[in-house]
């Protein structure tokens, strides 16, 4: 249905006794909005519940010790300022008894009628008033719950009996929860699981697990349709990058407020955005002669934060602004540089790739075909796998429409999201979906004021710019290759530590899906 009225035009309007109140209260429903107004001489209330926060309702059956044989139970989360914590989400709840009617059975219809409605609502349809009697009830949404209980703090398990059961129950998804046993045990159940019975995969853990998700869908025979599962993240690990732009998106909010509930309400609404998937490749450990593809969401790493990151991970239970706090102080006292070749491709640049002879070719003209399958994948697998078309073969040269450069750097990274942890937002107007890979550069030559400056900036929520005195580039991109020329540099993909060499990477633009209100 795709209604034309106003969203001020009212669809529903009943009389409702508001608890705890015990007030008769008439309540109005519009595409918008569930306002509830008392008018007595000493009892004068108005209250209006955006649909933009309600995540369920309910019809609940009265009994001897109350007045109304049914109810409509609302479930609210609307942001509000906590001390300490900026803007959150809290629950409100708004119990209504059904009393326009003398008959039980009446009553429990009009009850239901709200409810279908609403639910219709929230899912982001829109009705009009000559339509409201034609709505049904809509069928529940089923997930699929991975929670790691050794990750991050190890609270992940207490999460999934908090609030992601409760406000799964609110919003009426029935799900099945797995824990993970081992490191790959998430990504060896994707990649077996039957996706056509459930309409999401919800991770509670930290980046390492989407991750593993992540690569699970993308060694699927079907992976081309497996991929675009939408996939929720409560951040139950250390970093929580994906958590924390997710609500950053939704918020516009830094530091990105600490509340489990701010995730778990994304997966209850519903709502799904496009996520570029980036396709990462590497030198084979086990044959340098060989290369392999993995695929990632956050992305890549090299130097000053992959440097923090591994270094501090035996601190890792006293909680990601800790650790990051006190090895950031560390490298700033003590900062490395490393020699590294660093080669993007601009977006808008025109691509073009290596044919046998070396020579640039349109892309238009011929693709490169991947330099290796994923070693995961069965023999005899004749589908396609996924095409990096704007990779050379890590061992020939770019073309001449990438930019090249060798030096030496603090850093460089290539990122595909607003944020690094909450605490740290490393790129301020990088939004889903957008198709492209923030590479920052980093270099060499910076005095200790500048670095505590831009170490400032990533916890405030500037990010990292262009710097004028020319010591850190960003550049937007649609491709990236590093180099690094010294085995004592360190590399992360998605928060979590890859062997040393070098590689490359391609976004793929729109390629997943994550449950976002964004």
């Amino acid at each position: 249905m795709t209604g034309d009225d106003s969203n001020t035009t009212t669809l529903l309007s009943s009389l409702f006794v508001l608890y705890p109140k015990k007030a008769t209260a008439q309540v109005t429903l519009t595409n918008k909005e569930v306002i509830i107004q008392i008018d007595q001489d000493k009892n004068k209330y108005t209250e209006t519940i955006s649909l933009d926060d309600i995540i369920g309702c309910h019809v609940l059956e009265g009994n001897h010790t109350t007045g109304c044989d049914w109810y409509l139970c609302i479930f609210s989360y609307p942001l509000k300022k906590k001390l300490f914590k900026g803007m959150i989400r809290h629950r409100i709840t708004r119990s209504l008894g059904i009393v326009l009617s003398k008959d039980r059975n009446n009553n429990k219809e009009i009850a239901e009628k709200w409810k279908s409605v609403i639910k219709y609502l929230i899912s982001g349809k829109s009705v009009t008033k000559s339509e409201v009697e034609s709505v049904v009830e809509l069928s529940p949404r089923r997930y699929i719950v991975y929670v790691n209980p050794f990750s991050g703090q190890g609270k992940a398990m207490e999460m999934y009996n908090g609030p992601v059961r409760s406000m799964l129950a609110e919003a009426e998804v029935k799900h099945k929860m797995i824990k993970t046993k081992y490191a790959g045990h998430a990504k060896e159940m994707v990649k077996e699981v039957n996706l056509s019975d459930w309409d999401g995969i919800i991770i509670v853990s930290g980046d390492g697990l989407v991750h593993e998700v992540i690569n699970g869908l993308m060694e699927r025979r079907d992976w081309k349709t497996a991929i675009k599962t939408p996939i929720g993240i409560v951040p139950g690990g250390s970093g929580n990058a994906l958590a924390a732009s997710v609500i950053y998106a939704s918020t516009g909010l830094h530091p990105v407020p600490s509340s489990t509930t701010s995730s778990v309400f994304h997966i209850c609404r519903g709502a799904v955005k496009d996520l570029d998937i980036m396709a990462i490749e590497t030198i084979s450990q086990n044959n340098p002669l060989e290369t392999r593809v993995t695929y990632g969401v956050l992305g890549v790493v090299v130097g000053l934060i992959a440097d923090i990151d591994i270094d501090s991970e035996h601190l890792r239970k006293f909680g990601e602004g800790f650790r990051t706090a006190l090895y950031g102080v560390l490298r700033v006292l003590t900062f490395r540089s490393y020699k590294m070749n660093v080669s993007y491709l601009p977006m808008g640049q025109p691509p073009s790739v290596i044919c046998e002879n070396n020579e640039t070719t349109p892309q238009s003209k011929q693709t490169v075909e991947p330099a290796a399958n994923n070693q995961n994948l069965a023999a005899g697998d004749t589908y396609p796998p996924l095409h990096n078309d704007l990779l050379a073969p890590l061992n020939q040269p770019l073309p001449k429409s990438w930019r090249e450069e060798t030096g030496e750097y603090l850093m460089v990274s290539g990122v595909n999201l607003s944020h690094l942890s909450q605490d740290a937002m490393i790129h301020k107007n990088l939004e889903f979906g957008d198709g492209t890979i923030q590479v920052a550069m980093m270099r060499s030559g910076m005095n200790r004021r500048t670095l505590i400056k831009l170490w400032g900036a990533l916890e405030d929520g500037s990010g990292i710019v262009d710097d004028p005195s020319g010591h850190t580039e960003v550049q937007h991109c649609s491709a990236f290759r590093i180099s690094p020329g010294s085995d004592q540099c360190k590399i992360t993909l998605d928060g979590e530590k890859v062997p040393f060499g070098p590689l490359q990477c391609q976004v793929h633009h729109a390629l997943g899906r994550i449950f976002s209100t964004a």
